[in-house]
């Protein structure tokens, strides 16, 4: 195998763990996800396919490099997400789902907000943390070194001969 379909084969990889992380942190351990935490899974889903498309692409090494640069740019933006989310759990600023931003204020408040059922975790109180480390603080660190890798590969491809 050639180091230009291993590398998008690795990103693609990786992001196949990072989802499969969160569906076992949600599913098998039982913690239910915030808000936050569901948006940060969506740009690895697009970091995947654009990673798998550049392992499946031929010799084209420019649509290579275009592919890795989006998967790059995927990753990026996962990672400002996990930055915002890490600052609402360190109380930086306040998110929508934040504990104190979802308290109803009045009693017709709290008779809609027990109308509506019951309410997604706050986003500010992460409710698992491995090794005293939040999610999104993993998050944020695995979509920077991913992001890094992938803008690397782009980069790499884009000047192969």
């Amino acid at each position: 195998m050639t180091r230009a379909r291993l590398h998008p084969l690795l990103l693609t990889a990786a992001s196949f763990v990072a989802l499969g992380s969160a569906l076992f942190v949600q599913y098998v351990l039982g913690y239910e996800p915030c808000h936050l935490c569901i948006l940060q899974r969506i740009p690895y889903a697009f970091a995947a396919v654009f990673a798998a498309l550049a392992a499946l692409e031929g010799d084209d090494r420019r649509l290579r490099a275009l592919l890795l640069g989006l998967a790059a740019l995927a990753f990026a933006t996962d990672a400002g997400i996990a930055f915002y989310h890490f600052g609402v759990e360190k109380h930086w600023w306040e998110s929508a789902c934040s504990e104190g931003a979802s308290l109803a204020k009045t009693s017709a408040g709290l008779l809609a907000k027990l109308a509506q059922g019951p309410a997604p975790p706050a986003c500010d109180m992460p409710t698992f943390a491995p090794l005293g480390f939040s999610l999104a603080f993993l998050n944020l660190i695995t979509a920077l070194v991913l992001t890094e890798l992938a803008a690397f590969w782009a980069f790499i491809a884009w000047l192969a001969e």
